[in-house]
């Protein structure tokens, strides 16, 4: 059996006096190394600003109604480009993104399809601004070539015409429609011939291409993205227009780049030209300003 030396615990493991010496060296070498990699980090420039605005933590959420969707990706595409800052857009009818926004308390901005929503959340203190954007004209959406030959508001009550509408709680086409036509006594015939209501202007639409219906009143600017669709006006839906309104919430958690983006939305040489584009009859806009 080998023999343990009776000497002492550093000696039995082979150190030698002063051999404690080389760890404080090499403490004292990392501390110098730290002090000199944080010093160069304070001297370091800063980088450049690749961004024309401050990019938020979270993307900016707008909550759009569906009437829009087709120019607000155009313009959400734009900004993005422009100045790399992401934008988030839930679309929906325009009464449920409002109740949306009221129950979380969060987003950014609502741009609902006719302010009279606006009105509402105005009441429920949910706004801290607003930018006037356009307007949207009331038409019937029927199959390129219109085959069934509909120019008037009665031909939707023929026996051959299966129609449908927004729902007149939840969208903005469908109560507009039935105030005014409610107040030219036309209302009850038209609901009861109705054959379907939907939950969004898009989906009217969408029920028209597929065929389960032979017309839908609509906006006019939600044909803009149907190649197969066109807009016939009639003189009892003419005078119907929808104010377009975009506003900042008080719940935004991002107001400032909130308040740019409701601002270039508005701006007469950036949103409302892709707003023009769409179909939409737009204010006369501030040109846009960093």
């Amino acid at each position: 059996m080998r023999r343990i030396a009776n000497t002492p615990w550093s000696q039995d493991r082979g150190f030698r006096t002063g051999s404690s010496t080389g760890p404080i060296i090499a403490i004292f070498a990392s501390l110098g190394l730290l002090a000199l990699l944080i010093f160069s980090l304070k001297e370091r420039p800063a980088l450049p600003n690749t961004t024309k605005t401050e990019v938020a933590s979270e993307p900016i959420l707008i909550y759009c109604a569906a009437s829009n969707k087709g120019v607000v990706e155009a313009i959400r595409q734009d900004y993005e480009r422009e100045y790399h800052e992401e934008i988030q857009v839930q679309f929906g009818a325009s009464q449920t993104l409002m109740a949306s926004a009221e129950v979380s308390k969060s987003g950014d901005l609502y741009l609902p399809a006719d302010d009279s929503f606006l009105t509402i959340a105005r009441e429920r203190k949910l706004i801290a601004d607003e930018f006037p954007l356009a307007e949207m004209r009331v038409v019937i959406a029927v199959k390129k070539g219109n085959p069934l030959g509909i120019t008037a508001l009665k031909d939707l009550l023929r026996a051959d015409v299966r129609l449908a509408q927004g729902n007149t709680d939840a969208t903005a086409i469908g109560k507009v429609t039935k105030a005014a036509l409610s107040a030219s006594g036309e209302w009850e015939a038209l609901e009861q011939h109705t054959t379907v209501f939907k939950t969004t202007v898009n989906d009217v639409a969408n029920d028209v291409i597929i065929g389960s219906v032979d017309a839908g009143i609509v906006y006019g600017p939600v044909l803009h993205d149907y190649d197969s669709l066109e807009g016939i006006a009639v003189p009892e839906l003419e005078a119907i227009r929808s104010r377009v309104v975009v506003a900042v919430l008080k719940s935004s958690a991002h107001p400032k780049n909130a308040l740019r983006f409701a601002r270039y939305l508005s701006a007469r040489d950036k949103g409302l030209v892709r707003y023009r584009e769409f179909g939409f009859e737009t204010i006369d806009g501030e040109p846009w300003r960093e």
